[in-house]
């Protein structure tokens, strides 16, 4: 290379430099700044993605539950070497399990698209259990979740329970 450019390369590397140095600069500073407004962000969300984590959670380990129990019924609906009215009572208990599946999986849709996507739903025969993602629900909410829950299930208003989780 030739002494100019050589000179030239030189001086184009050191103004290279001085920008970086400058981005780094200033990125890191306005980062500082930031770093203590978004902590509090930080909090909330780490606090959102804990109740999804709960809700996801909860959801995973009822759906395995359910899948065992009605595996385990299944299988005493086809052992012949036990009594008819066992192998019926079986069946209708997994049927029953089946239903209530799907209200409980109907009832977290329908939550999800009336402004509740954080919920998970427990039904039985004579009772909802919803748990819903939020500090304090409003009289208004807890009436929407309600009128839902007896919508699906057909069962009266006293037999909802909601519990908001935090």
């Amino acid at each position: 290379m030739q002494r100019p450019q050589v000179i030239r390369f030189a001086a184009f590397v050191t103004v290279l430099a001085v920008l970086l140095g400058y981005v780094v600069y200033h990125r890191t500073s306005s980062e500082a700044s930031v770093a203590t407004v978004s902590t509090v962000g930080k909090k909330a969300e780490n606090k959102l993605v804990n109740l999804e984590n709960y809700f996801t959670n909860f959801r995973l380990r009822r759906d395995q539950l359910m899948s065992k129990e009605i595996a385990t019924l299944e299988a005493l609906t086809k052992n012949t070497g036990i009594s008819q009215g066992t192998r019926d009572q079986a069946a209708s208990t997994m049927v029953q399990d089946a239903q209530e599946l799907k209200d409980e999986t109907r009832i977290e849709g329908l939550l999800a698209g009336r402004g509740f996507p954080l919920s998970a739903a427990t039904v039985t025969s004579h009772e909802v259990v919803v748990i819903v993602g939020g500090v304090q629900l409003t009289s208004q909410q807890v009436a929407k979740i309600a009128n839902t829950a007896t919508t699906v299930t057909g069962l009266p208003p006293q037999d909802v329970v909601i519990l908001p989780k935090s």
